[in-house]
């Protein structure tokens, strides 16, 4: 009698055998697990996508919903972290009211990154003028 390991063991070896002779191995090994693909995912399957554009390039299903990468590019990430943990808010009653841990946002964000090129703004303090006063206080 086999024990429980090598049961486990001889499955998975035919299980990997017959995905090798189907074919499949390869695209299941190619199989992206990186934070920008979860990210991704997790836009395509909150429904974000249904009406917001969520690619690099192209223009939004709903023609009043401005892509993601536009609103990434627009706004600080203290923001848009805050918006898609709390709940995007909405001007229009159509908008699921969707919220995300913080792992998700983080996984959103580094999506829009990437599609982006480029980091959301930051938070810029305040610039005061120069009064010619000298060295600050």
């Amino acid at each position: 009698m086999l024990s429980t390991p090598a049961i486990f063991a001889l499955r998975r070896a035919f299980a990997t055998s017959a995905l090798v002779a189907l074919g499949l191995w390869p695209a299941l090994a190619a199989e992206d697990t990186s934070p920008a693909a979860e990210g991704k995912l997790l836009l395509e399957k909150n429904t974000c996508a249904r009406c917001h554009a969520i690619e690099a390039t192209g223009e939004s299903p709903l023609k009043q919903a401005p892509p993601l990468r536009d609103i990434y590019r627009k706004h600080p990430a203290q923001e848009l972290e805050f918006e898609f943990a709390e709940g995007m808010g909405s001007r229009h009653k159509d908008m699921p009211q969707v919220q995300f841990s913080s792992e998700q946002v983080d996984a959103i964000l580094t999506y829009l990154s990437e599609i982006s090129g480029e980091p959301p703004p930051s938070e810029q303090p305040a610039v005061t003028p120069d009064t010619g006063g000298g060295e600050p206080p």
